[in-house]
């Protein structure tokens, strides 16, 4: 791709976030005219408007919004790049792509890439986000090394190493009544919006997250469907509605967001190490050794 197609896109992108045409030029360390000259450039390159100026600054056309999922992920594979040029002028010659759900990328992963790092120093160590469903197709595929995801069992060739059990707490914007509450009644949700994650994303996590809500007496139905942890914790915050949740998802303490316990105990699958049982590498092996022993010290 055009090296000059993707610095438009970074502007884009600039735009987009800032909401000002000014406040990206400042961002972006260039003057307003040459930053509007870029984008009228990409518009041109791409046949559609991709911004509109309004009294209150800037902001995507419907266009716009289409492209920009794909924008993102295309600045997102640049950075990784990048970061991966740096580790291989640095001498290092292995490599190894691990896949991460949201909710342990700070509770799981951090130490088991500690701990391999000081193992391993010459191993380039790549980390892709990614939902449980994404994981599992880019193990078959091969595309990652192994993945850190929500699996109660095996998926041949999929093979897994349960890390963590886990449970279901409720999170609720900080200015939610719910709230002041030590413990939250599962029943209490039953009135509330929820935002909720697809099935599809990890099937025995929603299951499991819906089959408690019945037991409740409720039919847990989605106000707000949304495709990521985090945009599921945005719209808690942004008081849209209250959502159950993995307590791992406490450790990324987004703001005015409060996580409450249930009164129940509603257990949810746990995190998994995963891997592709036909595709043997040893480093692969030597970090899920890493991550269990890590787990088995944690217990």
């Amino acid at each position: 791709m055009d090296r000059d197609l993707i610095k438009r896109f970074t502007h884009f992108l600039a735009v987009v976030e800032e909401g000002n045409f000014g406040r990206a030029a400042a961002r972006l360390g260039m003057s307003q005219p040459p930053l509007t000259a870029q984008i009228q450039a990409l518009e041109r390159a791409l046949g559609v408007k991709l911004l509109e100026r309004t009294r209150y600054g800037a902001r995507p056309t419907w266009e716009g919004e289409v492209l920009l999922p794909a924008v993102r992920r295309l600045e997102e594979s640049a950075l990784a790049v990048e970061a991966l040029a740096r580790e291989v002028k640095l001498g290092r010659r292995e490599l190894v792509t691990i896949g991460c759900i949201t909710s342990a990328m700070l509770a799981t992963l951090p130490p088991v890439i500690r701990a391999f790092r000081a193992q391993r120093p010459e191993t380039v160590i790549a980390v892709r986000e990614m939902d449980t469903s994404d994981a599992i197709e880019s193990l078959r595929r091969g595309e990652i090394d192994l993945a850190f995801a929500r699996l109660e069992r095996d998926r041949f060739p999929i093979r897994i190493s349960p890390l963590m059990a886990d449970r279901l707490v409720v999170a609720v914007p900080d200015t939610d009544p719910l709230a002041a509450q030590e413990v939250i009644d599962i029943a209490s949700l039953q009135d509330r919006p929820l935002v909720m994650l697809p099935r599809a994303i990890s099937p025995a996590y929603f299951d499991g997250m819906v089959a408690a809500c019945r037991e409740a007496g409720f039919v847990a139905v989605p106000a707000r469907e949304v495709n990521s942890a985090m945009a599921q914790l945005a719209l808690v915050a942004s008081g849209l509605g209250v959502a159950l949740v993995s307590s791992g998802m406490a450790a990324l303490a987004p703001p005015a967001v409060t996580f409450r316990p249930l009164k129940q105990h509603v257990e949810a699958v746990g995190v998994s190490v995963a891997w592709n049982s036909e595709q043997d590498n040893p480093i692969t092996r030597e970090i899920v050794e890493i991550a269990r022993g890590i787990a088995l010290a944690g217990c």
